[in-house]
């Protein structure tokens, strides 16, 4: 795997997600039943899998595709509605890594630089982008 470069991203807005419909204990588990799961749902779902700086699996969220409404406020940088759900990404700064899906979770972890000084948490999104394609992002904690 290609060595992937990072930015920052300054996250403005929560992002929201519901429970994964699957459980996992691990965070290789949850990544393998989410990548099944996303290739079956709908173009714009999305997963997200939040570990510890040890890789201990906090947990496993999905969303569903946005709707117009959602799109408008988004394209707009606009405020979302309050949400209810149980899981979330958390405003503020990550470092940020796109790549390719991978067979295994530890394979994308091992593209995050200097790991070993523990970032608070780690957000994995999956994104599923078309039928045939789903994108990995890595969300660092600053």
């Amino acid at each position: 795997m290609q060595t992937a470069k990072s930015m920052i991203l300054h996250l403005q807005q929560a992002v929201p997600y519901t429970q994964a419909p699957f459980d996992a204990s691990d965070g290789e588990s949850a990544y393998q039943q989410m990548v099944s799961f996303l290739d079956s749902a709908e173009v714009g779902s999305e997963g997200c899998l939040a570990l510890s700086s040890t890789l201990s699996l906090l947990f496993a969220g999905i969303q569903n595709p946005p709707g117009e409404e959602m799109r408008s406020l988004v394209e707009q940088g606009l405020a979302m509605p309050p949400h209810q759900d149980p899981y979330q990404i958390d405003p503020g700064t990550y470092t940020f890594l796109q790549l390719a899906v991978s067979e295994n979770l530890q394979t994308m972890i091992d593209q995050i630089p200097m790991l070993f000084d523990g970032p608070n948490r780690i957000y994995v999104r999956l994104i599923k982008e078309n039928p045939l394609a789903i994108v990995a992002q890595l969300w660092i904690a600053s």
